[in-house]
C-alpha cells in the first residue's frame, strides 16, 4: 500500500472513531436531558396528582358523618368507595392524553384511569416508605413508558398514586437522531476522504518525486533532481537529496576521470617503454645472432645503454610521483644563493652537451622547502628548456622577493628563448606522458613524465606557479613559494 494511502485510511479511522464518540456523547447527553425532563415532569404531575387525591380524601375523613362510624373495615370501605370517586373526578378535570392514573389503597387498586392496573409491575412497591416516591421505565406493548408513584399513610393503610407516561416519541426522538447522524457522517466521512486524498496527495508528492528521482539514480542517471517547494522537514529532507545527489554525481565523475586517467597512463606507459625496449632487444639480438665489427658493436651498445637508462629515469620519476601521492614532505630552511649553486653544478654537464648557457640571477633570501625534491624541480624544469633551445642559446634563472597572487614570499623565474608552446599544449603540459613536441622529446631523451612530477612537488609545497609561451618565443615559468627562517 502507497505511503499516501496508508495516510488516509490512519486519518480515516482517526476521524470516524473521534466522531463517531462525539456524537454518541451529543445523542447521548440529549437524550438523557429528555429523560430528564420527562421524568421531571411525571413527577410534577404525580405530585398533583397525590396532593389532590389526599385533599378530597382529607374533607371526606373531616367530615362528621365519616367520624361516627368507628369500624375499621366499614372506614377501609368507604375509603376505598370515596378513591374511586376522587379519581374520576380528577381523570376529567388535569390528565393530559397519554397519561395515566392509579391509586392503590390497602393493598388493591381502587381506581385506574385506563382499566390497566394488572399490568403495573408490582416492583414499583417495593420496600417503599410513607412519604417516598419510586420510578420505573419499562416497555409495554412495543411502548416505552414511566411509573411514577407515591406512598402515604390513611387510615393506617398504605396509600399509593401511580401515574403512567408514555416516553415512546423520547426514544423515537433518539432513533431518528442516530439515523440522522449515521447520515450526516457517512457524508462528512466521503467529504473528508476526498479533501484528505487531496491533502495527502499533495503533502506525499515530494516523496514520489524523491522515489523516483532515487530510482533514476540507481539506473545511472545521475543527473536527477527534485524540487523543493517547501521548508518543512520534506523540503530539507529534498533539498539534501539534490545535495547528495550532487555530491554522487561529483564522485561519478571524479571516478570516470580517474579511471580514464589511468587508463591511459597505463596506454601511455606501455607506450612509452615499447620503443626502447624494443630498440634494446633488436640491438641486443643482432649482437647474440651475428658478428658485428667492432664499430657497430659500440654502437649498438650505447642505443641499448642510452635507452636503458631512459626506462632508469622513467622508472625513477614514476617511483617518486607514487612515493609523493602517498607521503607528506618535510620542509627546511634553504638559503637562495647556496641552492642555485647546486643547481648550476648538477646541470652544466648536460648544458654543455648542448652548448647552452645557465644565466642566474638571484636576490640572497630564505625558503622553506625540501632540498632534495626541489632540486628535482629545476633540473626538470632547465632539463625541458634544454630539450626546447637551440644550440648555444641561454637558459635564465631569476629570483626576487614578492608576491603572486595572494602568496607572498620567494619568486623564481626560468626562462628561455626555444620553440614554445601553444595553449592548449600549456593547459596539458602537466599530463602523463604528454608531450608537445614527440619525436624532438625522443630524440632528447625525454618521456613525458618530468612536468606531472614538477607538478606534484610544487602542489605539496602549497607553491604557486604560472607558465606563460607563445609559438617561436619562449618560454617563463613563475613560481612563487614561502620564505622560511633558520
Amino acid at each position: 500500500m502507497k505511503f499516501r494511502n496508508k495516510v488516509l485510511v490512519m486519518n480515516m479511522i482517526l476521524l470516524s472513531a473521534g466522531l463517531g464518540f462525539v456524537g454518541y456523547l451529543m445523542i447521548r447527553k440529549n437524550f438523557d436531558i429528555v429523560q430528564k425532563t420527562g421524568l421531571t415532569h411525571a413527577i410534577v404531575e404525580n405530585n398533583l396528582v397525590q396532593s389532590s387525591v389526599e385533599y378530597d380524601l382529607l374533607q371526606v375523613l373531616n367530615s362528621s358523618g365519616y367520624q361516627e362510624k368507628t369500624e375499621q373495615s366499614r372506614r377501609i370501605y368507604q375509603i376505598k368507595s370515596e378513591l374511586e370517586g376522587i379519581g374520576g373526578r380528577i381523570e376529567g378535570s388535569m390528565m393530559a392524553s397519554g397519561t395515566a392514573f392509579y391509586i392503590y389503597y390497602d393493598n388493591e387498586y381502587t381506581f385506574s384511569s385506563d382499566g390497566g392496573d394488572n399490568k403495573i409491575p408490582v416492583r414499583l412497591f417495593y420496600n417503599m416508605k410513607a412519604g417516598e416516591k419510586n420510578y420505573l421505565i419499562c416497555e409495554e406493548e412495543g411502548k416505552s413508558v414511566i411509573y411514577v408513584t407515591s406512598c402515604s399513610m390513611v387510615g393506617e393503610q398504605y396509600l399509593h398514586v401511580i401515574n403512567k407516561s408514555d416516553i415512546t416519541e423520547n426514544y423515537q426522538m433518539l432513533t431518528e437522531q442516530i439515523w440522522y447522524f449515521r447520515l450526516v457522517i457517512l457524508f462528512v466521512l466521503m467529504a473528508a476522504s476526498f479533501l484528505m486524498f487531496l491533502a495527502s496527495r499533495y503533502l506525499t508528492r515530494p516523496l514520489e518525486q524523491l522515489t523516483r528521482a532515487s530510482s533514476e539514480i540507481a539506473r545511472g542517471d545521475y543527473s536527477q533532481r527534485v524540487t523543493v517547494s517547501s521548508q518543512d522537514e520534506v523540503g530539507q529532507l529534498a533539498e539534501q537529496f539534490n545535495h547528495m545527489a550532487e555530491a554522487v554525481a561529483d564522485h561519478i565523475v571524479q571516478l570516470n576521470e580517474m579511471l580514464q586517467s589511468r587508463e591511459q597512463f597505463v596506454a601511455d606507459f606501455t607506450h612509452e617503454i615499447k620503443t626502447p625496449m624494443t630498440t634494446i632487444i633488436g640491438y641486443a639480438d643482432t649482437m647474440r645472432s651475428m658478428e658485428l665489427p667492432r664499430q657497430e658493436q659500440i654502437l649498438a651498445l650505447n642505443y641499448i645503454f642510452s635507452e636503458g637508462k631512459r626506462l632508469e629515469d622513467m622508472s625513477g620519476k614514476l617511483f617518486a610521483l607514487i612515493y609523493l601521492k602517498r607521503t607528506e614532505i618535510e620542509c627546511l630552511p634553504v638559503h637562495v644563493t647556496d641552492f642555485i649553486a647546486e643547481i648550476r653544478q648538477i646541470t652544466e654537464p648536460m648544458l654543455k652537451r648542448k652548448k647552452l648557457t645557465l644565466a642566474t640571477g638571484v636576490e640572497e633570501g630564505i625558503i622553506k622547502i625540501n632540498r632534495e625534491l626541489f632540486v628535482t624541480v629545476f633540473i626538470n624544469l632547465i632539463d625541458n628548456a634544454r630539450k626546447a633551445s637551440d644550440p648555444e642559446g641561454e637558459i635564465r634563472i631569476l629570483g626576487q622577493k614578492g608576491r603572486m597572487g595572494e602568496n607572498a614570499g620567494y619568486q623564481f623565474l626560468v626562462e628561455d628563448d626555444g620553440i614554445g608552446m601553444k595553449e592548449e599544449e600549456v593547459n596539458r603540459m602537466c599530463d602523463e606522458f604528454y608531450m608537445a613536441d614527440k619525436s624532438r622529446s625522443r630524440k632528447e631523451g625525454g618521456a613525458g613524465i618530468g612536468m606531472s612530477l614538477v607538478a606534484l612537488i610544487l602542489d605539496c609545497h602549497k607553491a604557486e606557479w604560472k607558465v606563460e609561451s607563445e609559438p617561436g618565443k619562449g618560454t617563463v615559468i613563475r613560481i612563487c613559494v614561502g620564505e622560511g627562517r633558520e
